[in-house]
């Protein structure tokens, strides 16, 4: 199979193509033009005229097939009215090259024979999407080689769950293409909105109905705060309240979790970890307890396992829940505990295994070895990002050390130093942006300043998110305006409202 683009097809393009039949192509006409301007056979001014364009943009449908001018009236145009013609404005119009655009990964169709739950066969536009889904989307969601399949099953058995897909998939590709209509999407959009709150009012609504409901905003809510945070339509907050109302009806996060299908709880532990990271930057109190973490270790999550003998990500992110809920008691007035502190710090002591080092040169020797355990060596380095991370939050939040306190910025070099042992073709780099973001905004120096923009760089072009240049935008304005040496709220209020940080 060939890659597909979505793109809107212009009918401009077959008087474009008449044109050019019938005249010398515009490189001919050029290197005429140096010779002898009277050899192409018309006036100079008729060569230079603007093409006729006989269509206006976001014409309906039928005008667009019939290549006359619409008057752009809603609901119907008058010409559908006095033709009689039913009027669309949100019918997309697809053209599948046959050459891949270099954005583009190759896809290769496996739903063409497939239908919805309702019986109905999948339309082109709906195969093409959760191909994308499949092979592209999905794999920038966990820093695991293998993650666990995406929820094509769920897709296939309930329209919302298949709509969120879509949408999904075709606003990553819109940020690539820079060729799909913003209004057809935003037309599905609602459309897929307004079809979870029909299931969500219904009196029918069973718990198999919130499972795959559940699916379907969790998505919403990862492309929003991931994808399109920027964009004005952007409803993070909404759907992370929808996450939440929906959790409650299933008996809470812990009874959703047992209860879910593994596609389901990869997707519950990135929103956890999302709702943990937003908590630690705001100076809020998490959603979940500290002790989900220890049920959400034992199931699919969107990193990668680590070794025998080092921590997992899932017991420094449960230490970091722990300070979390520690630092809003202190600011309610409970003392500081000297003991506590102690027990985050070697909670959050940063380890090492055997086939790890710090030194280039012995990591080099371990990649020549044996390259197939560098992975884990990335996978470890990832875990200590966040060790870092975490104590830099300590340090600063509950312990109230100054930026410049010499403690503090030796883990804002160490937290750089473990992202920047990952290799930049390495997914962990992709999902390392909460330590990288927490070091960013605390660094001093313009060559760590320069690093993180460069990894930050690298981070966007592998996913294409906007999250990432949000994160970007908020750390330069942050060091133009040294806000970073007064209080760690003050550090992070730059980031644009509904960004997601993993």
């Amino acid at each position: 199979m060939t890659c597909c683009s979505l793109v809107t097809i212009e009918a401009s393009r077959s008087t474009e193509s008449i044109n050019n039949y019938q005249r010398p192509t515009s490189n001919a006409i050029g290197k005429m033009d140096q010779t002898d301007s009277t050899v192409c056979g018309e006036p100079e001014e008729r060569r230079h005229q603007p093409k006729r364009q006989r269509i206006v943009e976001g014409s309906c449908w039928p005008c667009k097939q019939r290549r006359v001018k619409c008057d752009l009236q809603k609901s119907s145009c008058r010409r559908c009215v006095l033709s009689g013609t039913q009027c669309s404005y949100d019918k997309l119009v697809l053209r599948w090259r046959g050459r891949p655009t270099r954005t583009a990964p190759f896809l290769q169709q496996v739903f063409s024979d497939v239908a919805d739950g309702s019986g109905t066969p999948l339309a082109t536009n709906e195969r093409r999407a959760l191909d994308y889904f499949k092979a592209r989307l999905w794999p920038l969601l966990s820093t695991a080689d293998r993650p666990c399949s995406p929820p094509i099953s769920l897709a296939l058995r309930s329209r919302p769950v298949l709509q969120a897909a879509c949408i999904f998939a075709e606003s990553h590709r819109a940020l690539q293409e820079r060729g799909q209509s913003r209004e057809a999407l935003m037309s599905r959009r609602l459309n897929c909105m307004a079809s979870i709150r029909g299931q969500l009012g219904s009196d029918s609504a069973e718990r198999q109905m919130l499972d795959c409901l559940l699916v379907a905003v969790l998505l919403l809510y990862l492309l929003d705060g991931f994808v399109d945070c920027n964009q004005q339509h952007a409803s993070t907050q909404a759907h992370y309240a929808g996450v939440l109302a929906i959790l409650d009806a299933l008996g809470g996060f812990e009874s959703a979790w047992k209860s879910s299908e593994r596609e389901t709880c990869m997707l519950l532990s990135e929103f956890a970890s999302t709702d943990l990271t937003d908590a630690l930057l705001q100076g809020r109190k998490p959603c979940f307890p500290p002790t989900i973490w220890q049920q959400i270790q034992s199931g699919p999550v969107w990193w990668q396992t680590t070794s025998q003998g080092t921590r997992s990500l899932a017991s420094v992110l449960g230490t970091m829940a722990e300070m979390a809920f520690y630092s809003q008691d202190i600011r309610d007035g409970q003392e500081l505990c000297r003991d506590k502190v102690v027990e985050f710090e070697r909670a959050l002591q940063p380890t090492y295994s055997i086939l790890e080092s710090d030194t280039f040169m012995e990591k080099e020797l371990v990649r020549a070895s044996d390259p197939a355990r560098m992975p884990e060596v990335f996978a470890n380095a990832f875990v200590r990002a966040f060790q870092h991370a975490g104590l830099i939050y300590l340090y600063r939040v509950i312990c109230n050390l100054p930026t410049r306190h010499l403690l503090l910025q030796q883990h804002v070099h160490a937290c750089l130093d473990c992202i920047q042992g990952i290799d930049l073709n390495c997914k962990a780099q992709n999902c390392a942006l909460f330590p990288l973001y927490v070091a960013g905004a605390h660094s001093l120096s313009k060559v760590h300043r320069d690093c993180v923009l460069l990894r930050l760089d690298g981070i966007y072009a592998a996913l294409r998110f906007e999250a990432v240049l949000s994160i970007r935008a908020a750390l330069e304005s942050l060091w133009k305006s040294e806000r970073q040496l007064e209080t760690w709220s003050s550090a992070f209020q730059d980031l644009a409202v509904g960004t997601l940080v993993l």
